[in-house]
């Protein structure tokens, strides 16, 4: 099976970070998002990956090479103008011919069963399976509408003659089967969802939808961001991403030790830290090369994650605080549960 990651767009709902740094690499517990997509998919035994670039795409390949650190294979498809979700699936065809594909946003991150969401397509003669989560009416994500497994309505179009509420929201992860790119224009700028998930659903073909029992985070917005780092604090270790990968070889609290896996007692810390004698409140990450002021006030956490090479002092804040890599406090954006330095 392969896979596509969405990783084109330009990241305009959380910049200006996006500025410098492109949004698949923005560092979730000091790790690119991406490669917790890459991970994911790994760990279901999908090591054929492709990627589309546009926006920062040379720093993206860059970063991730072939693939072959992560153990798997990863080829880039550029789009000198952007395509959209849609047009980015349709760039597939020529590598997808009978078997289905997995589609996922680069500014997800999953945890839960994938082999039960392609068990469920297989099952189902769809021509798509999106992953879903419940929603009530009034969140303005919540323009699905299911019908047992049966998607019944689609943004503003439905089977029925009257548009029924909403029911659920799609999180970015699709199994798709090739058959569904007849319905999607080349070589231009096509939406996924308003588009062609619209045109399936008005010619009464099925979509089929998957709930997903696990967790989802869409990190694409700062406080979406702050929800995703803080909460996988506290939900280490995640099924397809142990802790020896996620936190490369720092020092830190080893998951058995915690009591009952409670993460609140989470600490790691990275290589060659001005690090004098400070007063700590897990859960902590501290990267490489961080510098920390020598000071009696100065208190650490709780809910603080700073990347290589930031710089942390009494005059910012050193709770509910994530820091990227080479912060120094001068820049910051308010999200709803903290801070973003960068």
């Amino acid at each position: 099976m392969k896979a596509l990651i969405l990783a084109a767009g330009f990241g305009t709902r959380i910049a200006p970070i996006t500025d410098n740094i492109p949004k698949p690499l923005i560092p979730v517990l000091n790790r690119p998002t991406i490669e917790y997509n890459i991970y994911f998919l790994k760990h279901y035994g999908i090591k054929e990956i492709y990627i589309n670039l546009h926006s920062h795409g040379e720093k993206i390949a860059k970063a991730l090479g072939n693939g072959s650190k992560y153990g798997v294979s990863i080829e880039y498809l550029p789009e000198k103008e952007i395509l959209g979700t849609g047009g980015a699936i349709a760039s597939m065809e020529p590598f997808v011919k009978k078997e289905p594909f997995i589609v996922i946003n680069s500014d997800t991150i999953f945890n839960f069963d994938l082999d039960k969401m392609i068990e469920s397509h297989n099952h189902s003669d769809a021509l798509a399976t999106l992953g879903i989560l419940p929603a009530p009416q009034d969140d303005p994500r919540s323009v699905i509408r299911v019908d047992g497994n049966k998607i019944v309505r689609m943004l503003n179009e439905s089977l029925y003659d009257t548009i029924p509420e909403g029911n659920a929201m799609f999180t970015g992860i699709h199994v798709i089967n090739p058959q569904l790119l007849e319905f999607i224009p080349k070589g231009c700028f096509v939406s996924i969802t308003s588009y062609v998930y619209k045109r399936a659903i008005k010619s009464r073909r099925n979509l089929n939808a998957f709930y997903i029992k696990g967790n989802w985070w869409d990190m694409g917005t700062p406080d979406g961001y702050l929800d995703c780092s803080f909460d996988l604090l506290r939900t280490l270790p995640l099924k397809f991403f142990d802790e020896t990968d996620i936190l490369n070889d720092y020092y830190h609290t080893k998951y058995e030790d915690l009591k009952e896996k409670n993460n609140d007692f989470f600490v790691a810390l990275g290589k060659k830290l001005n690090f004098p004698p400070i007063k700590q409140e897990p859960p902590i990450v501290i990267g490489n090369n961080c510098e920390i002021e020598n000071s009696s006030e100065i208190v650490l956490g709780p809910n603080l994650i700073a990347g290589d090479g930031a710089r942390l002092t009494s005059d910012h804040d050193l709770a509910d605080a994530v820091y990227l890599p080479g912060a120094d406090g001068t820049r910051v954006i308010y999200g709803k549960r903290g801070k973003i330095y960068y």
